[in-house]
């Protein structure tokens, strides 16, 4: 991955809203890193041919790749996509994070575009890929 696709310049979200523990009011991404999606891919190619039910929706696609630390923030449509925002609690050292997964119908199955991955340092006012001091 080079470092021109791991870090971009000032991105502006839409609010995301969820429950109260997890809430997001206009998060600004300054940088993300984009996280691996072709194993991902084929894995979901084979669960949408298995019929399995969590390849169905965008919902439950974005939960399965996201794992159980992150939860669903919001769901948007945006340029003939389905994009997901994913949101994990700080949790000790470990900064909040924010997983964004772009996705679309290709021949009536899902396949995701694109995983963004950003955090936000405690007591941070943006989300990006700056390292976090341990120091709190």
């Amino acid at each position: 991955m080079s470092v021109i696709n791991a870090f971009r310049s000032i991105i502006v979200l839409a609010p995301l809203l969820c429950g109260s523990a997890f809430a997001l009011e206009q998060p600004i991404v300054v940088s993300f890193a984009d996280q691996p999606i072709n194993k991902f891919n084929q894995k979901l190619e084979l669960a949408q041919h298995q019929k399995r039910n969590w390849s169905k929706q965008p919902e439950s696609i974005s939960a399965h790749y996201a794992g159980n630390r992150f939860q669903l923030a919001k769901v948007k449509q945006y340029q003939g996509k389905v994009v997901t925002y994913n949101v994990s609690a700080a949790k000790g050292k470990h900064p909040k994070m924010l997983l964004i997964i772009s996705m679309e119908k290709q021949r009536d199955n899902w396949i995701l575009d694109a995983a963004r991955l950003t955090w936000q340092c405690e007591n941070g006012l943006h989300f990006g890929t700056d390292r976090c001091s341990n120091n709190h």
